[in-house]
């Protein structure tokens, strides 16, 4: 564009706009600073703490205090330790246990922010990592979806497996090396213990480290040798301290105690049967005083020795979940399919470099880990690791769709283009996409928040507990643990059986309230019904308030002596 061609201000604003452009710190850290404010304003309102979420927090609370980590009466094996630690440090500090999950939803949310950028400005251009940071600051799963997902483990894990991805970039291209490939290690690791499904993770990308020096017959070289063993080291400073904490507890070496127990009690679910995982999970163990998740039963459950007992209902669940994964996937939940062409611009636009090749793999690469998911069962919050990749492609598309809109302007002009006119039209595809993030923020917030297990009365009734009836040595029993974790009183979950199996298992474990929920009784354990309708109770039971704050009542009760 010549000088004859802008106005006097337009001179005046191309310096300055350029000037902005190279203050990249200041840039990056502005859109962080948005993708936080975005998550403080989403985490404001009053919000339910329910799903896995309590048990976390009580982890990370009891372990911090000096109580253990437990929150069941003994060492727990079912939960990765990290995200209660992280929240247990901030407990220390803010003896507020919804706030320091709250902080680490935050802080982690808008760091994730920081690997995305530095992917996209290592394997594109710094205007995809602006892009892609702008998405991320209000893409509506990553903010409301995530916050009432039920665990808010998302965040750490999102962002620990996108830096070692990072780091495993950098290791591809020789950067840092060896250095990168243990910074990859370390921070699978640190994603595992938040979430053991991050073994994936670690297995395909350690894969990818290897592929790549073996295409380039540099494989056996000292350099990729090294890079590989201290890529394993890196993950086995961390692994290996609570493999060995699982093993004393458990009496077996394990990548995850969980695999076996969820594989079972996911089965009812990916049929639709939340009935049967209902039973599965919460039905009582072998000696009536403990459910069958919390039990020691559930240690070594094989998941093998099912699938070859039943081949053919493991291949159905199998089919059923590749449905729910991509019908789940491809959602205004999660990646609206209209999105899709520009993700398809972004990989095939132009031919890929080497260089750009590897980058490439190693994000194709990163999709596969949630397909371990389909052995188990389908819901937004385990596939939504993927999310972040597909934020970057859809951000080089974004990009390349304004740089077309750029050019074909200039070209039916014929002449050169104003700054301020180059750069809105090169903004427009941006703004438009988050437009529909923004737009799509509360239909994202009403699907979360109408979850079966999640109700606004849950909060309710454990404050009102909370202010006088229930103290912190007091005992609920609740099938949901926000009543519990709301009224600051111990939980023990309540057992899916006959209230005649029921009562010596409170009794054992000395519950003084119990509460039954309609919707449970209704959907889950009709056995239960004649507590809600307050029929026939057995003499145990005082009633001591009902609440019909919403459809589904609420009926607390007194355990007698």
């Amino acid at each position: 564009m010549t000088v004859e061609s802008t106005t006097a201000p337009e001179r005046r604003l191309a310096p300055r706009l350029a000037a902005i452009w190279h203050r990249e710190w200041l840039i990056v850290a502005l859109l962080i600073l948005l993708a936080a404010a975005v998550r403080v304003w989403l985490s404001s309102a009053a919000r339910v703490v329910w799903g896995d979420e309590p048990f976390y927090l009580w982890l990370g609370r009891n372990w911090l205090t000096g109580q253990g980590y437990s929150f069941t009466g003994y060492s727990d094996v079912h939960h990765a330790p990290l995200y209660p630690l992280l929240t247990g440090l901030f407990y220390l500090l803010t003896h507020d246990m919804a706030l320091s999950s709250r902080l680490c939803y935050i802080l982690f949310g808008a760091a994730l922010g920081l690997p995305i950028y530095a992917i996209a400005r290592e394997l594109y251009d710094r205007r995809a990592g602006v892009i892609a940071l702008l998405l991320l600051a209000f893409y509506p799963a990553l903010t409301a979806g995530v916050l009432y997902w039920g665990t808010l483990t998302e965040p750490p894990y999102y962002f620990f497996i996108y830096t070692g991805l990072y780091a495993a970039l950098l290791a591809l291209r020789q950067k840092w090396a060896p250095w990168s490939y243990l910074a990859a290690g370390m921070c699978f690791a640190l994603a595992y213990l938040t979430r053991p499904e991050a073994i994936a993770h670690l297995l395909i990308i350690g894969a990818v480290l290897a592929f790549i020096p073996l295409l380039e017959r540099r494989l056996f070289t000292r350099r990729a040798l090294v890079g590989l063993a201290l890529y394993g080291l890196g993950f086995a400073l961390f692994f290996f301290p609570y493999a060995y904490y699982t093993f004393q507890h458990t009496g077996s070496w394990m990548v995850s105690e969980k695999a076996g127990v969820t594989f079972i009690t996911c089965i009812g679910l990916s049929s639709g049967d939340t009935a049967a995982f209902d039973l599965a999970t919460w039905g009582l163990d072998g000696t009536g005083l403990e459910v069958f998740f919390f039990s020691r039963e559930s240690y070594n459950v094989s998941m093998l020795d099912y699938i070859l007992a039943f081949p053919a209902e493991f291949a159905q669940l199998v089919y059923r979940n590749v449905i729910t994964f991509f019908t789940s996937l491809v959602s205004l939940r999660l990646f609206p399919f209209f999105l899709l062409p520009f993700v398809t611009l972004a990989l095939w636009r132009e031919a890929w470099s080497k260089e750009r090749a590897k980058g490439e793999l190693l994000l194709l690469a990163s999709l596969l880990p949630v397909a371990g998911f389909l052995i188990f069962f389908i819901q937004d919050r385990y596939i939504a690791t993927l999310l972040p990749t597909l934020i970057l492609w859809l951000a080089v598309g974004l990009r390349d769709v304004g740089d077309w809109l750029a050019e074909t302007w200039r070209n039916l002009r014929q002449r050169g283009l104003a700054p301020w006119w180059r750069a809105t039209l090169l903004a427009l595809p941006v703004a438009a996409a988050l437009v529909i993030c923004l737009a799509l923020l509360p239909r994202t917030l009403a699907n979360v928040t109408s979850s079966g297990s999640f109700r606004q009365a849950h909060r309710t009734v454990g404050e009102w507990l909370g202010k006088g009836l229930a103290a912190p040595e007091t005992v609920i029993m609740s099938r949901y643990p926000a009543l519990a974790f709301h009224a600051g009183a111990k939980w023990v979950p309540t057992p899916n059986a006959e209230w005649q199996d029921i009562l010596p298992y409170a009794r054992h474990k000395g519950v003084d309230l119990f509460i039954v929920d309609e919707r449970e009784t209704t959907e889950l354990r009709p056995q239960l019904d004649f507590l809600v309708r307050l029929e026939n109770l057995p003499p145990e039971l005082e009633v001591l308030r009902v609440d019909e704050s919403e459809p589904e009542r609420l009926v607390v009760f007194r355990v007698k002596e």
